[in-house]
């Protein structure tokens, strides 16, 4: 198959010494505060957007935690701020019951994973911290870029702005739902103004309209993208393809990568997906030198039984097991073509940065923004729908999706507008 080759990255320095630089060292951003809420698909579209901006050595990374484990699953809509008060008063009340029952003390046990009713000690996102460190390091360290990411993270970041608005620049990742003044910058895919069309309009009762999010179009500081933000680049995937060559290189071609995710709320499926794709694999295996698939930690256990029941014991297929080192990057370097599960935005915005031939299989289970992000790849000739019919060794390519470097792009412009300009 014809290798695509991807575009350098561009550059992210002025040639310009700090020292020379309009308004002097002060006006020079040299670092980044990340916000994240600890999933790996929100936090890697802000390291992706850092790594871009030439921050990526020079970062740190705050996190929103919520309580976990008991009750407090079902409390996930609740705002995050709210909900942290609501898990003190229910610890409290938790270790007076248990004093009240028994003599004895009864420790309490907080666990980010869900052991018990508590908060994690893993290092928290503070506003006070975050914008202290802003204003004193300012003269001496220049502004602070700030970038988060998810529902949870939009009251940190907006009020980090507030209080300290002539020190930071805050990038909000994905719609923040309401007062997009708020922040400085707000990076959204264009799906998400889906709710705005005539066709979704005609989808929503009349008296639920004012109800549905975003209600107005997007404002001059929002930057809309084809998908998700990530850290793919020609850069990463050289410097992949090198890392994971003996484990991939005499592997036979063409490469078939299978990537599963999970149902999600507009785009559910089961084991019925399941066994049409493994169908449709075994219908293109002889198109196939080797296949490599690889499920989330969130597959359902339906769909993977199914998955390992048809294609465990094929001797071209390799069912990746979950266990470290993760062959996610060795996959999208040495692929030669995907095969992606339509509910992950992610993966699929992954994949087609690389300008190889992407498939997506389960769109007809997805519906609203979902269904339109993948119509609006399939016009753009990016991917295309797994029927089981493809010859897998047919080479065909695109532009790569190159939402990330076209987001950094509109921050250096932003920040060069207030007369700061970024250094690597």
């Amino acid at each position: 198959m014809r290798p695509i080759l991807l575009p350098d990255p561009p550059s992210l320095s002025t040639g310009v010494p700090e020292i020379f630089e309009q308004g002097g060292p002060q006006n020079v951003v040299r670092r980044a505060v990340v916000i994240g809420n600890g999933f790996p698909g929100s936090e890697n579209q802000s390291i992706g957007l850092a790594r871009a901006l030439g921050l990526a050595e020079n970062h740190l990374l705050y996190r929103v935690t919520r309580p976990k484990g008991g009750i407090h699953e079902w409390l996930h809509w609740l705002p995050v701020g709210f909900h942290k008060k609501l898990e003190f008063i229910l610890r409290h009340l938790y270790l007076y019951s248990r004093l009240m029952l028994s003599s004895k003390q009864t420790k309490y046990i907080s666990s980010e994973n869900g052991g018990s009713v508590g908060l994690s000690s893993i290092l928290e996102a503070d506003v006070k911290e975050i914008v202290t460190m802003a204003r004193e390091t300012y003269e001496k360290d220049g502004p602070l870029v700030v970038i988060a990411c998810g529902r949870d993270t939009v009251s940190i970041a907006s009020s980090i702005r507030r209080l300290a608005s002539e020190n930071v620049f805050v990038v909000q990742i994905q719609h923040p739902r309401s007062h997009l003044n708020r922040f400085d910058m707000v990076i959204t895919p264009r799906h998400d103004y889906y709710p705005l069309t005539p066709e979704a309009q005609e989808q929503v009762p009349r008296f639920l309209r004012s109800w549905i999010t975003p209600r107005e179009p997007p404002q001059d500081h929002v930057v809309l993208t084809t998908g998700a933000l990530h850290g793919i680049d020609y850069a990463t995937l050289r410097k992949s393809a090198s890392a994971w060559h003996d484990e991939f290189a005499a592997l036979p071609k063409p490469l078939v990568v299978v990537n599963i995710g999970w149902p999600r709320r507009n785009c559910r499926y089961g084991a019925d997906l399941a066994k049409q794709l493994t169908d449709a694999l075994l219908s293109v295996l002889d198109s196939c030198g080797s296949v490599r698939i690889a499920l989330s930690y969130k597959t359902p256990e339906k769909v993977s039984r199914v998955i390992f029941k048809e294609l465990g014991d094929n001797p071209k297929v390799y069912i990746w097991n979950g266990q470290e080192p993760n062959p996610y990057m060795g996959h999208l370097a040495w692929g030669d073509a995907f095969v992606v599960t339509a509910d992950s935005v992610s993966l699929i915005s992954e994949a087609c940065s690389t300008g190889k031939p992407v498939y997506v299989i389960g769109g007809d289970h997805c519906k609203w923004k979902i269904a339109d992000f993948h119509k609006s790849l399939r016009e753009r000739g990016v991917v295309r729908p797994f029927t089981g019919f493809e010859d897998m060794s047919e080479s065909w390519s695109y532009p790569p999706l190159s939402d990330t470097a076209e987001a950094a792009m509109r921050v250096r412009s932003a920040l060069a507008a207030r007369g700061w300009s970024l250094r690597s």
